[in-house]
C-alpha cells in the first residue's frame, strides 16, 4: 500500500470501487511478496543467520495472513481496516488495532466460522481430487473444519506470538546479536531442512502443492481415525486400514494408484511426514524462536493463501493469459529468466530439480561435520541463491 493512499484514510472516504478493487488485487501480490520473503529466509538460513531469515520468514507469514484475508474480502492497512459488504463496496471496520494485531485477530476468527473449513476442503486436492470429496462418505467438509481450524491457527501463531512478546520478536528483528552460541545454527541441519522444504514444493499437473497436500490427507485421515474410535493409526494399523480403503477405493483412481496412495497412507512408503509439518508444531523455548519452525509456518500458511488466491481468480473468470503481465514481470525481475516466459510454469521445477541434485552431491561429498556455512558458501553459491527464488512457487502456484 502507498503512503499516499494510506494517508488518505485519515482525512477522507477513499474511492469504494477503487479500494475495494485494490484489496482484490492484493491476495495475488501479498502472495507473492510473501513467497519473496520466504525464499531470502531460506537463503539468511543457509548463510548462518537465524536472526533475519526469523525476521523474513515472520513477514512472509504476515502476508501470507494478508493474502488469505484479501482473498476473503479484507482490507488491511495499518490501522484503516475495510471489508468488502457488496459489489464494489468497501466498508471500513470499527478499529484501530496495527496490522500485526489486527491480522491475528482476523485470522483467529475467521478461522472458526464454516467458511474456513469449506475453503481448505475445496482448496486441498491431493490427486487433482479436493478434500471434501475424499471425505464425502466420512463427512465432508464439516469433518475437516476442526482441523481446518487447529492448522489455520497453527500455522499463523506467530501473528499472535511476536507482537506479544516483544522480546522474541525485538531478538530478531531490532537488537544486535555477535554472541555465537547464542544463536548457532548447524550447517548440514539448515541444508537438509531447506532440501526437504524444497523436495515437498514440488508441483504436478494434478495439484499444484501435491506433497503437500498428501501429506494433510494422511494427517487428517489419521486425525479422524483417532477422534472417531480412540485408537492411534500407527497402534491399530488394520483398523486403519479398514478406515481408509474404502475411501480410496471410492475416488475411481486407477488400481496401481490404489496401491502407492495406501501405502502412503499406512505409511508403508515416506514413513515419515515432511519436515515443515513437525517443524511447524514446535513451540519456542523460554526467550528463543526456532528458525526452522518460523520458516514452516509461513511455508504451509502460504500454500493456503496461495491456493485461496487461485480459487478466487478461478472462480472470477480468469486464466493464465490475463495475468501472464504479472507473471512475466515477477520472473525477469527476479531473474528467473532471461527472454521469453516458459510455456508452462511447472517447467520452472527443473531449475530446482538441478539444483537440488548439486545439493545432495555435497552432502555426499562431505561427511555431516564438513558441511559447513564456509564450504557452502565456497562450493554451493549459485545453489544458495538459487534455492532463494520461492517467487517460482507463486508463479506456478497462482497461474490458473
Amino acid at each position: 500500500m502507498t503512503p499516499t493512499l494510506e494517508a488518505s484514510f485519515a482525512f477522507r472516504v477513499p474511492n469504494r470501487r477503487d479500494l475495494s478493487q485494490y484489496i482484490a488485487a492484493s491476495g495475488l501480490l501479498h502472495a507473492s511478496d510473501g513467497w519473496s520473503y520466504l525464499g531470502k529466509a531460506l537463503v539468511a538460513l543457509l548463510k548462518g543467520d537465524p536472526h533475519r531469515a526469523i525476521h523474513l520468514a515472520y513477514y512472509a507469514e504476515l502476508r501470507a495472513a494478508s493474502s488469505l484475508l484479501a482473498t476473503e474480502g479484507i482490507g488491511v492497512f495499518n490501522k484503516y481496516h475495510f471489508a468488502l459488504t457488496a459489489r464494489n463496496v468497501a466498508t471500513e471496520l470499527n478499529t484501530r488495532h496495527r496490522t500485526h494485531r489486527f491480522l491475528w485477530e482476523c485470522l483467529d476468527h475467521w478461522a472458526t466460522r464454516p467458511s474456513s473449513g469449506q475453503l481448505f476442503a475445496r482448496m486441498v486436492r491431493p490427486y487433482g481430487i479436493t478434500l471434501e470429496d475424499w471425505f464425502v462418505s466420512v463427512g465432508g467438509a464439516s469433518a475437516l473444519a476442526p482441523q481446518a481450524k487447529a492448522w489455520f491457527i497453527q500455522w499463523g501463531i506467530d501473528l499472535q506470538n511476536f507482537p506479544d512478546d516483544r522480546h522474541a520478536r525485538n531478538l530478531s528483528s531490532y537488537q544486535p546479536d555477535g554472541i555465537p552460541d547464542a544463536w548457532y545454527v548447524d550447517g548440514r541441519d539448515s541444508l537438509e531442512f531447506s532440501r526437504d522444504m524444497w523436495a515437498v514444493l514440488e508441483p504436478s499437473t494434478l495439484s499444484r502443492f501435491e506433497n503437500i497436500d498428501l501429506s494433510i490427507l494422511r494427517i487428517a485421515l489419521e486425525t479422524l481415525f483417532t477422534s472417531r474410535t480412540g485408537s492411534k493409526a500407527n497402534k491399530d494399523p488394520a483398523q486403519f486400514k479398514k478406515f481408509v480403503e474404502p475411501i480410496v477405493k471410492s475416488q475411481g483412481l486407477s488400481q496401481s494408484t490404489e496401491g502407492q496412495l495406501l501405502r502412503f497412507l499406512l505409511r508403508g512408503a515416506s514413513p515419515h511426514d515432511p519436515l515443515i509439518f513437525s517443524r511447524s508444531q514446535q513451540a519456542a523455548p523460554t526467550g528463543r524462536v526456532e528458525v526452522q519452525a518460523v520458516i514452516s509456518r509461513a511455508a504451509l500458511l502460504l500454500r493456503v493463501a496461495s491456493g485461496s488466491t487461485t480459487m478466487l481468480l478461478k472462480d472470477a473468470g480468469y486464466d493464465a493469459a490475463t495475468i501472464a503481465f504479472w507473471a512475466e514481470g515477477l520472473g525477469r525481475g527476479r531473474g528467473l529468466w532471461e527472454g521469453n516466459a516458459p510455456g508452462d510454469p511447472l517447467d520452472l521445477w527443473a531449475d530446482i530439480s538441478s539444483l537440488l541434485a548439486d545439493l545432495e552431491s555435497f552432502q555426499q561429498k562431505y561427511p555431516a561435520d564438513q558441511q559447513t556455512f564456509f564450504r557452502m558458501g565456497a562450493e554451493l553459491g549459485q545453489v544458495l541463491m538459487g534455492l532463494g527464488g520461492c517467487e517460482r512457487v507463486a508463479i506456478w502456484s497462482m497461474t490458473p
